[in-house]
């Protein structure tokens, strides 16, 4: 009989004395082993977290970027090679749908307003410390393809991390928070074209190689986000939304839609030769002006992307570091010469923020406040650099010192710009007293000093 097959114990998963796995004719188990180390794994993850936080007053995602690199593939091995593929992929998942909750919170009104600014500060954030990892890298290595290659790393911006410190410091609504957000994402498109261009470089150079990445970003940009924002809702109220409809049927069918739109959005932006990541930006704006929907999701999805993030610092970043090669002093001077390339995002980029009070001049209080989050923001390397960086090993065109100390500027930014980041807000939350304070304090010390009885009887405040 059949079921005698399926059900014979000779077939069946077990695990022997040693706790090791034997294989089955049968389904897909694991061994308890496994499961152990996974578990461990992800416990590590929130306590190096935690600790990095309450303790060393630094933020969380440097902790867990450390519990990667030491627990991951490349030191101790608690987790290795399948299950390591599952945990990048777990952290894939949780950056995907991370985008996604940023353009569902997208504030529409900020957007038209920081639309193009957005979009210029992504290219200077992108270009100039580009042209200054050139610059490095040609002094390093002997081919000006490998030096390319090499300083095509430093042009993206690490979403995963912007967001976790602009969302902790309570920022991402506010106007600069949300010209973070789109230039984020615009920079996440110069990523993928540069790395288009790279493969170019490797294969036989078309014109189609080189223009269809660049011909489907802005597509996708521009027309894209109209459909999104001004069509596609429309339609979902005309057709769908109906106003007789039940709240909870609503918002049952809202969450239906969006992850439908969601995977064939990825699936469509992939094949174009665009990141995946604007497809699931877009489909978030489509509800941005839903607060059902935005509600709904906050409330269904917040927990799950919050732990599926620190899986996304710990394995998708972590496990990229190649810890072992970082004892060479070559690799490590190189590393902190190349990071010197990430002054072009801090320091140039804040120049063209614009200044969203209309009390302050340029460059002084919450304007120079908005110009070193957007600078720190935009500073942060990450996810598609480390997908640059290792293109650029796996195909030849640079050598492994030079990746190596490529990551380690990578792995620099990551650690040094949220912290960085972190400083600003909580400085300008809680400013030290200025030279007109304590001008004013003296004052009220001099009042103090001619009373006439030589000593205070009632203290006032100097203004009403």
């Amino acid at each position: 009989m059949p079921c005698s097959r399926i059900l014979s114990s000779s077939d069946k998963y077990y695990e022997d004395s040693t706790g090791s796995s034997r294989s089955s004719s049968f389904g897909v188990q694991i061994a308890f082993d496994d499961l152990w180390n996974a578990m461990a794994y992800v416990v590590l993850i929130w306590t190096l977290g935690f600790v990095s936080e309450k303790v060393l007053h630094m933020p969380s995602l440097v902790g867990q970027i450390v519990a990667g690199i030491i627990f991951g593939p490349e030191v101790v091995q608690l987790i290795s090679s399948p299950f390591d593929k599952a945990f990048v992929l777990l952290g894939e998942m949780g950056l995907t749908l991370f985008v996604l909750e940023a353009g569902v919170n997208m504030d529409f009104v900020t957007l038209k307003l920081i639309g193009f600014r957005g979009a210029l500060i992504a290219m200077v954030g992108s270009i100039m410390p580009i042209a200054i990892a050139f610059g490095i890298a040609s002094g390093l290595v002997g081919s000006r393809k490998e030096a390319i290659a090499a300083a095509a790393s430093f042009g993206p911006t690490s979403f995963g991390i912007t967001m976790n410190i602009l969302q902790d410091g309570n920022i991402i609504h506010s106007p600069t928070g949300q010209l973070v957000v789109a230039a984020a994402i615009i920079d996440d498109m110069i990523a993928i074209i540069i790395l288009s261009q790279l493969e170019a470089l490797v294969g036989t150079v078309s014109i189609s190689s080189v223009l269809i990445p660049i011909v489907s970003s802005l597509l996708f940009l521009l027309v894209g986000g109209s459909v999104a924002l001004f069509i596609v809702p429309r339609l979902l109220k005309s057709f769908i939304f109906l106003k007789e409809m039940h709240p909870e049927k609503r918002t049952r069918i809202g969450l239906l839609l969006m992850f439908s739109m969601l995977v064939g959005m990825m699936k469509a932006t992939h094949s174009s030769k665009v990141s995946h990541l604007m497809g699931a930006f877009l489909v978030g704006l489509v509800f941005c002006r839903d607060d059902d929907m935005r509600v709904l999701f906050s409330r269904q999805f917040k927990r799950i992307i919050q732990w599926l993030m620190r899986i996304f610092f710990a394995s998708t970043i972590g496990f990229q570091v190649p810890i072992k090669k970082f004892s060479d002093a070559g690799v490590i001077w190189k590393g902190f010469l190349f990071a010197l390339s990430l002054l072009g995002k801090i320091m140039l980029v804040g120049f063209i923020v614009p200044n969203f009070s209309n009390h302050q001049k340029r460059y002084t209080g919450s304007h120079i406040h908005d110009c070193l989050i957007v600078g720190c923001s935009m500073a942060a390397e990450g996810e598609f650099a480390f997908v640059i960086a290792t293109f650029g090993v796996n195909s030849g065109m640079v050598d492994e010192e030079i990746y190596a100390s490529v990551v380690l500027a990578i792995l620099i930014s990551a650690v040094v710009s949220p912290f960085l980041l972190r400083f600003t807000i909580r400085y300008f939350d809680h400013p030290p007293k200025n030279d007109e304070f304590k001008e004013e304090d003296e004052m009220e010390e001099n009042v103090k000093e001619k009373n006439e009885y030589g000593e205070v009887v009632k203290e006032l405040p100097l203004h009403s």
